[in-house]
């Protein structure tokens, strides 16, 4: 009887797919699928944000764009004071900033990231269908996993960042660049290393694939030229923007104290690369990203070999969690999904004209990409989103001390009051350290605002001494409310 009710359910799945297996259902379902992802991200993102929970890079891409609107340099004061293209040469971001226009800055920038990532699913579609020669079920399944990995979520709610835009057009570059049409190759190309400089090491390792694949010149000229961009960007152009300096020397400060003598400390130094490569992090970050596809991609590893140089660049820099888990993974994940629908073709057997993978493999996919959503995703049911977009009576202060602080003063603030004080030129982050420093957070600002909740390991003496400070150095409470402290200076220090 099992026997017969399987024989049943499959004959029932094969009829299904066979009506699915049509050019109309390829035109219009990859996009169905990404516009209801999109309005999921979206929900997602702004109801974090009119929570008031935006990061540090949310706020400082604010400001940018704000300067940008305003007839400024683009300087981001919020995090270092350099400008937006000293960071990665991301000229992507003056067209996106364009889009913002059309509503206000920060649900501008965050429709336009969570667009970027719900469009990956149509190109992903592409290369499921035609490049993986997979039947609906198996290129569905491919989608749903997306939708839910958690590296794409966590980038959806991690502020804000022009690299995320790559992520889509890198997984079309893949697909018109297999495909031959090399006019629409070019075009992604250009997205990708227009949106961060360095993902054009990845671009670059796109082309070495293509000349593997057949596509000898054109990929040869594709890594030519991204390796070129990969220097004149790293040598000519972000130190152009950064006060003559590469701005990401730092995390390579064991290696050397420029580019070339970081890349050469990395050669020198093999097993200090290694023992950076094998830490604790990298392999829980391996885990987070090959996890939720069943580490199919290392089933079929010429697709991921592309990324492997620029992902080792990644593993090795000292750069925070938050970079690691987050806008570091953008090319990795396009080239996971890309093998992830190759190692399925290899998977399967050849029906009448497609592909056909056993629904046990695809059942497992389900299920681990569900799993590690739940387990991973900033979005998690855990986190209960649900709960997300309301504002508390802290919040309603936030707005209010807002208000209060003319848009031309500058502003030295805590970590929570960043996102709602952006639009403004200058603004820094208020550090608060250990032990109360009120000379250093009222230095070369109108306007301080604390936090209190930001400084858990201070006592009631060390807010005592803070405020003090404040007043000595000139400064007067005009709010003070729901732990929040808004010092604005009134006359010279006494």
């Amino acid at each position: 009887m099992t026997a017969t009710l399987r024989r049943r359910v499959d004959n029932v799945v094969l009829r299904w797919q066979a009506r699915l297996d049509s050019e109309w259902v390829d035109r219009v379902l990859p996009w169905l699928l990404s516009a209801g992802l999109f309005l999921w991200l979206a929900a997602l993102a702004l109801a974090k944000a009119r929570s008031l929970d935006g990061t540090v890079d949310l706020a400082a891409y604010t400001q940018a764009a704000w300067n940008i609107r305003e007839g400024h340099e683009p300087v981001m004061t919020v995090t270092n004071g350099s400008h937006v293209l000293a960071q990665q040469a991301a000229f992507l971001f003056y067209p996106i900033v364009g889009v913002t226009y059309l509503t206000t800055i920060i649900p501008g920038l965050l429709l336009v990231q969570a667009a970027a990532l719900a469009l990956g699913i149509v190109p992903l579609w592409r290369i499921g269908r035609r490049l993986a020669n997979l039947r609906v079920g198996a290129v569905a399944t491919l989608a749903f996993v997306y939708g839910v990995y958690p590296t794409m979520h966590n980038l959806n709610l991690a502020g804000f960042d022009p690299a995320v835009i790559a992520l889509p057009a890198l997984l079309a570059a893949c697909y018109f660049g297999l495909t031959g049409r090399w006019r629409w190759f070019a075009a992604c190309c250009v997205v990708v290393v227009g949106a961060r400089a360095d993902l054009a090491l990845a671009v670059a390792g796109l082309g070495a694939l293509l000349a593997v694949e057949g596509h000898r010149r054109q990929g040869l000229v594709t890594t030519v030229a991204a390796l070129a961009w990969t220097v004149v960007a790293a040598l000519v152009v972000q130190p152009a923007f950064g006060h003559g300096a590469f701005p990401h020397l730092d995390a390579f400060a064991a290696f050397g104290d420029t580019p070339a003598s970081a890349l050469w400390g990395m050669v020198t130094h093999p097993v200090e690369v290694l023992s950076r490569l094998v830490s604790e992090q990298n392999f829980n970050l391996a885990v987070t990203l090959f996890a939720p596809v069943v580490f199919l991609p290392v089933l079929a590893p010429r697709y991921l070999l592309s990324v492997l140089p620029l992902q080792t660049l990644y593993l090795v820099a000292d750069v925070p969690t938050e970079a690691v888990f987050g806008k570091q993974t953008i090319a990795i994940t396009a080239f996971i999904f890309l093998a992830t629908a190759m190692a399925l073709h290899r998977l399967g057997r050849m029906g009448v004209e497609k592909i056909t993978v056993d629904p046990r493999l695809l059942g497992a996919l389900l299920l681990a990409g569900t799993v590690f959503f739940v387990r991973d995703a900033a979005s998690s049911p855990y986190r209960e989103p649900w709960d997300w977009g309301g504002q508390d009576e802290v919040d309603a202060v936030r707005l209010r001390a807002r208000d209060l602080i003319p848009p031309e003063a500058s502003v030295r603030a805590s970590r929570s009051m960043l996102q709602v004080l952006a639009e403004r030129p200058v603004l820094y982050q208020l550090e608060q350290g250990d032990r109360p420093d009120p000379v250093r957070a009222g230095q070369d600002v109108d306007v301080v605002v604390l936090d209190e909740r930001e400084v858990p390991g201070w006592d009631a003496v060390d807010r005592r001494v803070f405020r003090l400070g404040m007043q000595t150095g000139g400064f007067e409470v005009v709010l003070d409310d729901h732990d929040i402290a808004v010092f604005e200076r009134r006359g010279p220090p006494r």
